[in-house]
């Protein structure tokens, strides 16, 4: 008997040894030294820039800090951007993908099928399909990925920005070069990102925007497992099971449809930046660029504009004068700053977002008042 337990002793000290190998190889791996050299800062982001059609499935999870209060309909965005997310990614291409954001009771899946996007809710088993896509639109689970939100965030970088390198790092197991941008721009609230990528393919695998004031972090994304590989057909456009709910929009995103309502368009320039230039069918919601100090102005209809302004208020949000045509509040997070305005010559609410500092809103406001 005792050398039977000697034996069964034995074995399970192997099985322990096994499992606690195991069970520190992640560690080890994110341990294990990144490797020096890469590309450079300027052939580095020229590759990042250019990774759009890099194939890719993993995991991801982002972090948002930015304190925005949920207000109606808006729910999804500011929860996106105001806590921690994690998504499942599967990326063929630009105009072929599939997203699926992981939640405590199932998933929301967002897919991308040439001109056509769609949402399929699990809970509520319906897949809504969107014809078109507004050039300014919410943000949402598939804007997080790190090559995604890379590229969008070194096309805001102006020629004196200033970009340097990052020590290289190990990112979900592989070894990525990174680099910095601090932009000049002072209107704007963003004190630098940071972004890590791949230094042979410039697939982005980590994202970090800080905010200028604080020195705080307001958005990280990263990837937690990822493998460069064309994922697989079935996985990037499943197939409803039959009897699944199904209907028809011209754009999934919220603002695009309520700013659709209003025949009256938003002026060509703003606080001195051009307008971009926007889908017709959604042309009431405009973004004016002017950088990473950019802006995106949306009308919200009446009744939801008045529900919008109350919550906001209700919140805490604090009324700024911008003349005496109009009310309005200010919503101010470490980088995102937002204004209601409500003129008193027009049943509209204005909605306006962005990386900005507060002045910056106020002139915006006071040409949209007048």
């Amino acid at each position: 008997m005792s050398v039977v337990r000697r034996e069964a002793r034995r074995r399970w000290f192997v099985v322990a040894g096994l499992a606690t190998m195991l069970g520190a190889t992640p560690f080890a791996v994110a341990a294990y030294p990144a490797e020096s050299g890469g590309p450079g800062t300027a052939g580095l982001r020229r590759l990042i820039q250019g990774s759009a059609g890099l194939p890719y499935e993993g995991l991801v999870e982002s972090h948002g800090s930015l304190g925005l209060p949920r207000l109606p309909g808006l729910e999804d965005v500011t929860g996106l951007l105001g806590g921690t997310s994690r998504m499942r990614a599967w990326y063929d291409g630009p105009r072929r993908w599939r997203i699926a954001l992981l939640t405590a009771t199932g998933e929301r899946d967002y897919l991308r099928s040439g001109h056509q996007t769609a949402t399929w809710d699990y809970e509520r088993d319906l897949l809504v399909r969107a014809t078109g896509r507004p050039a300014v639109q919410l943000p949402g689970a598939a804007d997080l990925m790190p090559p995604d939100l890379a590229r969008r965030l070194l096309r805001l970088a102006a020629p004196g920005d200033r970009v340097t390198a990052l020590p290289a790092r190990r990112v979900a197991g592989r070894s990525a070069s990174g680099l910095r941008v601090v932009p000049a721009d002072r209107d704007t609230t963003v004190g630098h990102v940071d972004v890590w990528a791949d230094p042979r393919s410039g697939l982005a695998v980590e994202v970090r925007v800080t905010a200028r004031d604080t020195g705080r972090t307001a958005l990280h994304t990263r990837f937690l497992d990822l493998r460069q590989r064309r994922p697989a057909a079935s996985a990037v456009a499943p197939r409803p099971a039959p009897g699944v709910a199904t209907a028809q929009v011209d754009t999934l995103d919220l603002l695009a449809r309520l700013a659709s309502r209003t025949a009256e368009s938003l002026p060509p320039r703003l606080a001195g930046r051009p307008v971009l230039d926007s889908t017709p069918s959604v042309a009431a919601v405009r973004a004016y660029d002017g950088g990473f100090s950019s802006l995106v102005v949306a009308p919200l209809p009446g009744r939801y504009g008045r529900r919008v302004f109350e919550t906001a208020e209700s919140a805490g949000a604090g009324r700024v004068d911008v003349g005496p045509g109009a009310d309005a509040l200010m919503v101010r997070s470490s980088v995102a700053t937002a204004m209601l305005l409500r003129p008193y010559a027009d049943v509209r609410t204005f909605l306006l977002v962005g990386a900005v500092r507060p002045e910056l809103l106020r002139d915006a406001a006071r040409e949209l008042g007048a």
